[in-house]
């Protein structure tokens, strides 16, 4: 049997997992991820699942069809990968899946190519004269001010339709990884790439879902929290609010916790700033008490001025000294999508806050694997005071430094790569700008990651995949079907 008959003898299977439409299916499929055979095909199920949706949160018609697209598109990278033996062998050697290199090289290569390099130099130079611009107004160098408007000017502005594509391939590249480093740890198939030179640059860490775990995430900017009263409580109940909210959703006591990082990059995504943006009962609760604009007597007092104040509250609890409640928003950060986010806050305005995700494939529980929880650390405002003009601590400055310190550390872990790229291209061995809102380290793993090449086959791999392509249907037909079944081994 020919690659083309072999594809469509396989298709509909794989297809068939994606339609939303078979409720059945999509249970079957966790279910089935405990049999012999069902767990590979599981994990190519995961490996290349779309992460980008468009439409998945805009209603339920929007909904099925993003469904629908990203299902068949699912089925045809996982068809292509087992027709490719050197794709399939990547995945193999290095946790890569055919999706994931190609979300990294189309956009890569739209970052490269003539119009996203207009976008990008454009971008950079005016940042840099803005930067000089205001150096020159702190200075109250006249002569200089005139010179940086002048050559801020020359340089185009980018519309906005021009910024949200750039954004978007940045910000579709790092969705794309995040998603598949979380699937490759969920399911028990860590990349070597990733772990190295991904996990660092956007996780404060990856560990058992505990509450001890969690309760460590206190300490990465202890300055912060150990001015918050009864942090230890704080930081329990925020626990036990996630699992309550996530429900049957997430398995508790046998899950990962991955702490994402508030904002490693524009591309990443700035989990405040969504917050911000995005969360509606939080902006009302933030209004009404700037309304007020003084502090409480007690819990209590605020709970009733909300009540009052708010045309819909939402379900106050009053626990640790704090008035908690929660919602669940939609942010634009592609692995993310719809969080849960619980919110306490106390009687002089100081807010401490929880985003959390339960990483899935397609609404369903991913198979084969341990389920997931992508948490924030605890992110801390005062709904009462701006942060603008309060200098900053001690304690963060030397965080921040230290950050920076880390982050160079890292690009060394690129060193071999630059050097053969400049091979390639003649130019010195250097890091590559940031591009797309994604910061030099990420860049540099997404140029990477783009241009990766397993190993040479062996003969024993060549004659596996000749005899695959002879038989194809009749060992992967009944592979698929038993998955389907659900039938246990």
């Amino acid at each position: 049997m020919g690659a083309g008959a072999f594809s469509n003898a396989l298709k509909p299977y794989i297809t068939g997992l994606f339609n939303q439409a078979k409720v059945k299916v999509g249970e079957g499929l966790f279910k089935a991820s405990n049999t012999e055979m069902g767990i590979p095909l599981s994990r190519s199920v995961g490996a290349n699942a779309v992460n980008n949706l468009p439409g998945f949160y805009e209603g339920p018609i929007k909904r099925a069809k993003s469904v629908i697209k990203g299902g068949l598109t699912t089925a045809n990278d996982m068809v292509m990968e087992q027709l490719n033996p050197f794709t399939r062998k990547l995945r193999e050697q290095t946790g890569i899946s055919r999706r994931t290199q190609k979300v990294a090289k189309k956009n890569i290569d739209f970052l490269e190519g003539p119009v996203g390099q207009d976008l990008v130099n454009r971008k950079a130079q005016r940042s840099a004269l803005k930067k000089g611009l205001t150096a020159a107004e702190k200075r109250g160098d006249e002569e200089a001010i005139r010179s940086f408007e002048q050559r801020l000017s020359n340089v185009k502005k980018l519309t906005k339709e021009e910024e949200a594509t750039l954004r978007e391939t940045g910000s579709e590249i790092q969705g794309q990884f995040s998603y598949q480093f979380l699937q490759n740890e969920m399911q028990g198939t860590p990349s070597n790439i990733l772990t190295q030179k991904f996990l660092d640059e956007n996780y404060v860490s990856v560990a058992p879902l505990t509450k001890e775990n969690f309760n460590d995430l206190q300490y990465v900017k202890y300055w912060e929290t150990e001015r918050v009263p009864n942090i230890d409580g704080i930081m329990e109940t925020a626990f036990n609010r996630i699992d309550n909210a996530w429900g049957a959703d997430l398995g508790v006591d046998n899950a990962i916790m991955f702490a994402k990082k508030t904002k490693s990059s524009d591309a990443a995504g700035n989990l405040s700033s969504e917050i911000n943006r995005n969360a509606k009962v939080e902006t009302q609760v933030r209004n009404a008490l700037k309304k007020k604009g003084s502090e409480f007597d007690s819990v209590e007092q605020m709970q009733e001025y909300l009540t009052k104040e708010l045309k819909d509250p939402p379900s106050f609890e009053i626990k640790n000294g704090a008035l908690w409640y929660g919602e669940s928003f939609t942010t634009s950060v592609k692995e993310l999508g719809g969080v849960n986010l619980q919110t306490a806050v106390l009687p002089d305005g100081t807010a401490i806050q929880f985003m959390s995700d339960v990483q899935d494939l397609f609404s369903f529980r991913m198979p084969a694997g341990k389920d997931g929880l992508s948490v924030s650390l605890p992110l801390i405002k005062n709904f009462l005071k701006s942060k603008k003009g309060i200098p900053k601590t001690k304690e963060q400055k030397t965080y921040e430094k230290l950050m920076k310190l880390r982050s160079k550390e890292r690009a060394g872990l690129f060193d071999e790569f630059n050097v053969m790229e400049s091979m390639r291209t003649g130019d010195a061995p250097a890091m590559p700008a940031g591009m797309g809102g994604m910061n030099a380290n990420q860049t540099a793993l997404a140029k990477e990651i783009a241009e990766l090449k397993p190993d040479s086959l062996t003969l024993d791999e060549w004659v596996t995949y000749v005899s695959k392509m002879g038989i194809g249907a009749s060992i992967f037909t009944p592979m698929a079907e038993g998955m389907l079944s659900g039938s246990e081994k």
